[in-house]
């Protein structure tokens, strides 16, 4: 397998003009971009990406497109808590409330985990 070649400096110039794209409500350019800036990179850290594509995706009601981008970005980080968060809210939409509980209870335990950590005196969050 030939590793991928990668200007990074391209990829981040178009990333900032997606993120620009999508603030000031130019959803279409904001996705076309986001969609090239996908095929420049190599897709390990892009979950930010298609999270930010869902919200865009939700915002314009397009709720079964969005929830797929959501999942994306979770398969990439599963415990991704911004994208859990607005399936909950695509799930609600769609009409799937215990799709939505799933993803809470996800949270609640992803909450839980990283609670115990900063509980634990000896945990490395607490080494200076």
């Amino acid at each position: 397998m030939v590793p991928m070649e990668v200007d990074g400096k391209k990829a981040l110039a178009v990333l900032d003009k997606a993120e620009e794209a999508k603030t000031n409500g130019d959803f279409e350019m904001a996705i076309s971009l986001y969609k090239e800036y996908l095929s420049m990179v190599d897709p390990s850290f892009t979950h930010g990406v298609w999270f930010s594509m869902a919200e865009i995706l939700f915002e314009t009601k397009q709720l079964q497109v969005s929830l797929t981008h959501c999942d994306k970005a979770l398969t990439m980080m599963k415990d991704f808590i911004p994208a859990l968060e607005l399936r909950i809210k695509i799930q609600k939409e769609l009409g799937n409330p215990k799709a939505a509980e799933k993803d809470q209870t996800l949270i609640d335990e992803l909450d839980k985990i990283e609670q115990s950590k900063w509980d634990d005196p000896n945990h490395y969050y607490h080494y200076k």
